[in-house]
């Protein structure tokens, strides 16, 4: 059945209440075809482009009716249904409803269609009427978001963009083991996909702890984001959990990199579209991604170690976070301490320097660490008695907190002025001041 096909019944009262649609659909089996076409006749007035066919043969237009209100598309013969209903959703007019059908019966399958812009999914068989109403809803949830198209009910309540970066002050406080953690953990708490980005491109650790495999598109997308649609997001960000992605490079280290300037912003943007809160893994050896990271963040996580080094640095990346940041939400861990009371710098010590509370005190856990590295699965997951789920975990229930203070209410905004540090973290402080 090549032809438009169209079902012989007179149109009704109550298909003309609402304006009629211009549709079209493409679907391989007969029996759904006509399910379908005698769906659509009262909604199109007789006028709806159903044809055999699947989604390849949609992929192969290469000019949409501007006018197209919705899309009927058969995925159940394509090997990769979704990066396949990621490339159709960019090449349809953005206002178009977009419903898939096909064989498989699998919520996650349903979930990532709705990810990349999908309006709803269909397995076949279904009972004629079952695609009526999938329309009725759709076109109800576009018209209580004013025409905008609804691509995730997660996203939709609260469509306000986060990006929490992780940055250490010293190497080896366990910058990436917290990334790793606090990205799984926020996204079971949201019951929300989370995007984890490693931004050292030569060096990251963060897809081996995961076992996932590195790519060579993100330094790409650093150099281009304008070219980046819902199709690379779907092959680059690779899923490591129900709520949790991640992708991450290991580029050569003798190959440069120099980005141009707002090129992490911009990268954000774009992932923005398809993931409402993102982690990023801050680099401390490439300054430039530093601070356009960070100055393209929402939330950020300083962390330092327990000696005069760690607290050193943690106070020139707190002063450089005032500057390039001034709106973040800052938050302060302490790290790797076996017995923080014989430690050569103290808790005290750090917010007496720092003139801030720190928020979370993160233990040594070596060995539930290593456990979660021989998994290849975040900490919270390899080892959820860990104490370092246990120190993070107030802390990722304050990320979505409308307060401005962070876990501790020590915030950007919020930091107390302490009593005056002495000592060597006082001369610290006063040789920053100097500067």
């Amino acid at each position: 059945m090549s032809a438009t096909a169209t079902a012989q019944r007179p149109s009704s009262t109550a298909g003309e209440e609402r304006q009629a649609l211009s549709a079209m659909a493409f679907v391989s089996d007969t029996v759904t075809l006509s399910r379908v076409s005698a769906d659509l006749f009262n909604m199109t007035l007789g006028k709806a482009n159903v044809r055999e066919g699947t989604i390849d043969n949609a992929l192969a237009i290469s000019e949409w009716p501007r006018d197209l209100d919705l899309l009927i598309v058969d995925i159940g013969n394509t090997g990769d249904p979704v990066a396949d209903a990621a490339a159709l959703k960019t090449a349809v007019p953005g206002t178009s409803l977009v419903i898939g059908v096909g064989r498989i019966n699998d919520v996650a399958l349903y979930r990532d269609l709705l990810a990349v812009g999908f309006n709803d999914y269909l397995a076949m068989p279904f009972a004629e009427g079952t695609m009526a109403r999938a329309v009725e809803r759709a076109l109800e949830a576009r018209e209580r978001t004013g025409g905008a198209v609804v691509q995730n009910a997660a996203v939709a309540k609260d469509a306000k963009p986060r990006t929490l970066s992780v940055l250490g002050a010293r190497g080896g406080v366990g910058t990436t083991t917290a990334a790793v953690t606090i990205a799984a953990m926020l996204g079971t708490r949201l019951q929300e996909e989370v995007l984890l980005i490693d931004f050292d491109l030569h060096y990251g650790s963060l897809m081996l702890a995961l076992d996932l495999e590195a790519i060579d598109a993100l330094r790409e997308a650093l150099d281009q984001p304008d070219r980046i649609d819902a199709l690379f997001i779907q092959q680059v960000a690779q899923k490591k959990s129900e709520y949790l992605y991640a992708m991450g490079a290991e580029e050569p280290p003798t190959g440069g990199f120099q980005a141009r300037p707002h090129a992490a912003s911009d990268f954000l943007r774009s992932f923005h579209r398809r993931f409402r809160w993102i982690v990023a893994d801050v680099p401390r050896g490439d300054p430039v991604i530093q601070r356009q990271v960070l100055e393209a963040s929402s939330d950020i996580l300083l962390i330092t170690d327990l000696s005069l080094p760690g607290v050193r640095d943690a106070m020139r990346l707190q002063q450089m976070v005032h500057e390039v940041a001034p709106g973040a939400r800052l938050h302060v861990a302490t790290s790797g301490a076996v017995d923080v009371r014989r430690s050569a710098v103290k808790v005290a010590d750090v917010e007496r320097t720092l003139k801030r509370k720190v928020d979370c005190q993160i233990p040594a856990d070596a060995g539930a660490a290593l456990s979660a590295i021989n998994f290849g699965k975040p900490l919270s997951e390899a080892a959820p008695g860990s104490g370092i789920v246990k120190a993070l975990r107030p802390l990722v229930a304050s990320l979505d907190s409308p307060k401005s203070g962070g876990a501790g209410g020590g915030g950007i905004g919020g930091a107390s002025i302490a009593q005056k540090a002495s000592g060597l973290l006082g001369r610290f402080g006063q040789g920053l001041k100097k500067k």
